[in-house]
């Protein structure tokens, strides 16, 4: 449980638009994007060693953590978090919305690059090795897409509502995937093809917003386990599907989203009763820095090979300076973004009495008794 925060301030956190659960489940995702870029915990030695069923076991293990799902979670919680504060039809600043979204999402982005390029990273910004594809910016590139659409998305949502949207979308993104069945990467696809594909998974969170409030826990603590183990049979067999059956994330990943949708439904209910550890919480804080440079700082430290060969040490030395550096990165960078983007006003701007009405994002949401939360889900 999270110190401080009983069952009534939990319903008070979730009547105002705030989830604590979605920080906790933002530092798990990129936590999972980092193992599955440096690999499992090595506890059982080199997996092509020893009998032919513990080598089976080995290779089962190195695959229980895969990056690219835990990302599709993240733009079902950025579609969640962009509709969150902006439900309803009442007016909204779209020129201040820009300018804060921009600032807290581009100037680490910039920071981030620079990370590449001292790390000796290549960082042409276009062609086939274009750093786009080949860092996790592939995912910010498809997101601000979202986030440049989002006021046409929300003024269609409020004319023929969310679920025309999604029988729209969804055929369309399944007849772009269709275009490359065996996709190798998303770069086959394109910036506008792959944010097609991904689209409904985005509008699915916006729809979770909607239904948030209403949702109510069962309150029973087996049954989040059971989704949670669901999401992650999901990923095994989306992983699987891609590496031995060749078939692209782009056929799979949407319908994993749709899973992840539902996951992600319980998720919310349950925490209304039931507080997520509130140290995980607190490390959703920097979990949008840890998922943009957590591979330079562990690459430098791979490198090294401080431990010797792939042992034990040299893992938790490698995550260890992973999560160091991107720490440092959110003190130095991210947090003050985040803190600039607040301080953005623009003429026109409704007043504090409006906002009061419906707060402009999940950061601008009081927490009860002065609890020390993170208030905004990565990339939000």
């Amino acid at each position: 449980m999270t110190r401080g925060l009983t069952s009534g301030k939990l319903q008070a956190l979730a009547r105002a638009g705030y989830y604590p659960i979605l920080d906790a489940l933002r530092f798990v995702l990129a936590f999972c994007v980092v193992v599955g870029h440096f690999k499992m915990i090595p506890l059982f030695g080199d997996p092509n060693t020893g009998l032919a069923y513990w080598r089976l076991f080995k290779h089962f293990w190195a695959t229980l953590v895969f990056g690219v799902p835990a990302v599709i979670v993240f733009f079902v919680i950025s579609g969640f978090c962009i509709h969150m504060p902006l439900r309803g039809t009442h007016h909204f600043d779209v020129p201040r919305y820009y300018l804060r979204r921009y600032t807290r999402i581009l100037i680490p982005v910039a920071a981030a690059l620079v990370v590449y390029k001292l790390s000796g990273r290549h960082t042409a910004l276009l062609g086939k090795n274009s750093v786009l594809w080949h860092s996790p910016l592939w995912s910010l590139l498809c997101e601000e897409i979202y986030y440049a659409l989002y006021p046409l998305l929300r003024w269609l949502r409020n004319r023929i509502g969310w679920g025309i949207l999604l029988t729209i979308a969804f055929p369309v993104s399944v007849s772009i995937s269709a275009i490359h069945p065996r996709a190798a990467d998303w770069q086959d696809f394109g910036p506008a093809g792959t944010a097609m594909i991904l689209l409904p998974v985005w509008l699915m969170g916006c729809l979770l917003a909607e239904k948030a409030e209403q949702l109510t826990s069962e309150s029973q603590f087996s049954s989040i386990w059971l989704w949670r183990t669901l999401a992650w049979l999901g990923s095994w067999a989306a992983e699987m599907m891609h590496f031995k059956m060749h078939i692209s994330f782009a056929s799979t990943m949407l319908w994993f989203g749709v899973l992840a949708y539902f996951w992600l439904r319980q998720e919310i209910a349950h925490a209304k009763t039931c507080a997520p550890n509130r140290y995980l919480v607190a490390a959703g804080a920097w979990s949008y820095s840890l998922y943009l440079v957590h591979a330079d700082a562990g690459g430098v430290a791979a490198k090294l090979h401080w431990a010797g060969g792939e042992g034990l040490l040299n893992w938790f030395l490698i995550m260890g300076s992973s999560l160091l550096f991107s720490y440092l990165f959110y003190v130095v960078v991210e947090g003050p973004s985040h803190k600039l983007a607040r301080r953005i006003t623009v003429r026109g701007a409704r007043n504090a009495s409006d906002l009061r009405k419906s707060p402009r994002t999940i950061a601008d949401i009081a927490v009860p008794s002065g609890e020390s939360l993170v208030k905004e889900p990565l990339r939000s």
